[in-house]
């Protein structure tokens, strides 16, 4: 039997055992899984009363270099998944940054990179899926199929319609390095269009940016190459977001590249000796963000049990949000203006989505601009918790925009409604959930504990 045989066998066999163990039960269902969460809530979750456990569905399947595309189990990793695809010659049309995102979450989920000006989101390089329903049946969806309107329902549905078990996902031939150019503009102006001609020239394979509060905008596009006249080492020697500050031109491996944020956290380990120690000489399964993300948790925790705790002065800025690319300046000029970051950078990617899901109405064939912020801000004087996401919300839904919601929401469920089309996400939770197994859309991602 071929490896590749193999693989699929026990994918059948984990899928059977699955569907044969499930029990009806009270509660609401929960995933259970062995990598760490990257869903950023601002304040912890409950834990529902049936915990599904799917932390096995965790491999890959199947490459297909002639149709390239991919079958992966749904709780694989991109790290998983690039090292697969790469060693065989390929990736997937769009990698997120960080290592432990899986393939599952960032479909049900909005997962972005700077490949999206060309391939969309994570979710227009799936071709079908096997999705466990709440009600313990598991179909085989795909756009033309009987279940095409759950396939067109999958992003940004968070596991609320069902899980991927298995996801067949597009893939396009790869080169071990990559070339990655910095221009720095002096004006949002400037810097937008500058980034909207890269990403229309066709000359690039990734596009995407930076932004500092003093004034400095960098932009970055990138290019494979199969040779290149040195590697840049972002792992100990630099730390990625500086590096782009101080060259004008980055050699990197592909997989480095894939994952150059991932070290870091972006930009979240702090400075100092001890840090700078941590970095050189720290193994190697401690340099990335699933390790940094148990390590904040962990301080967290011991910090509010130490006598004479005090309430944090800071609070998480951990969100993407996006807007048609006519509204981009205002946006960026908006939160350069009303938001503190302390020398940290905003990121940015121009996205282009060849179709628009159900869920996630961002029209297709437009060019969008995201602008993300992934880290711990001081809380700004005499405003209520959380402002500074309250204020970028509100700023991009009035620019006609949409937020991503793996990190916390504020609305309320009309709202809610009216922006992420709840009518017809009742209608699909009626046909597809008419128990009530899993949480609704709103109570999952925006609803407190």
């Amino acid at each position: 039997m071929s490896a590749n045989a193999a693989a699929a066998a026990e994918y059948e066999r984990k899928k059977a055992r699955l569907e044969s163990e499930w029990t009806e039960g009270p509660g609401h269902l929960q995933l259970s899984k062995s990598t760490i969460s990257n869903l950023f809530r601002y304040q912890p979750r409950e834990t529902g009363t049936k915990r599904l456990s799917l932390g096995d569905f965790n491999q890959p399947i199947s490459l297909d270099a002639e149709s390239l595309t991919m079958d992966v189990e749904g709780l694989t990793t991109f790290e998983t998944i690039a090292d697969y695809a790469i060693a065989r010659g390929h990736v997937p049309l769009v990698v997120p940054e960080l290592k432990h995102i899986t393939v599952g979450g960032a479909t049900v989920g909005i997962g972005i990179e700077s490949t999206c000006f060309r391939n969309g989101f994570v979710h227009d390089g799936l071709v079908e899926a096997d999705v466990l329903l709440p009600t313990g049946r598991v179909v085989t969806a795909s756009a033309t199929n009987e279940y095409a309107d759950l396939f067109n329902a999958l992003p940004n549905s968070y596991g609320t319609l069902g899980y991927i078990l298995r996801a067949r996902i597009k893939i396009e031939p790869v080169q071990p390095y990559v070339h990655l150019h910095m221009e720095t503009y002096g004006t949002a102006a400037s810097y937008l269009d500058a980034m909207r001609a890269a990403a229309d020239s066709g000359e690039h394979h990734f596009v995407e940016g930076l932004v500092f509060e003093d004034g400095r905008f960098i932009l970055m596009t990138g290019r494979y190459a199969q040779s290149v006249p040195h590697v840049d080492d972002i792992l100990r020697r630099n730390i990625f977001y500086r590096l782009v500050q101080a060259r004008s031109d980055i050699y990197l491996t592909t997989r480095d590249y894939l994952f150059r944020y991932d070290p870091e956290w972006f930009w979240n380990i702090p400075d100092g000796l001890l840090y700078a120690l941590f970095r050189r000489y720290a193994p190697a399964r401690f340099r990335n963000s699933a390790f940094y993300t148990h390590y904040v948790a962990w301080k967290d925790r011991l910090a509010q049990k130490l006598p004479g705790a005090r309430e944090p002065d800071t609070e998480p800025l951990i969100q993407d949000w996006e807007v048609p690319w006519e509204h981009a300046e205002e946006l960026l000029e908006f939160a350069l203006r009303e938001v503190r970051l302390d020398g940290r950078p905003w990121a940015a990617v121009p996205i282009r989505t060849p179709r628009q899901p159900t869920l996630y109405p961002i029209r297709p064939n437009t060019l969008y601009f995201n602008l993300g912020c992934y880290l711990q801000v001081r809380k700004p004087e005499g405003k209520p918790p959380y402002y500074y996401t309250k204020i970028l919300d509100e700023k991009t839904f009035a620019l006609g925009g949409i937020k991503m919601l793996y990190s916390s929401s504020f609305m309320t469920e009309e709202e809610f409604d009216a922006r992420y089309n709840g009518e017809a996400y009742r209608e699909l939770k009626a046909k597809y959930d008419p128990q009530g197994r899993a949480k609704t859309l709103y109570q999952k991602v925006v609803l407190p504990p």
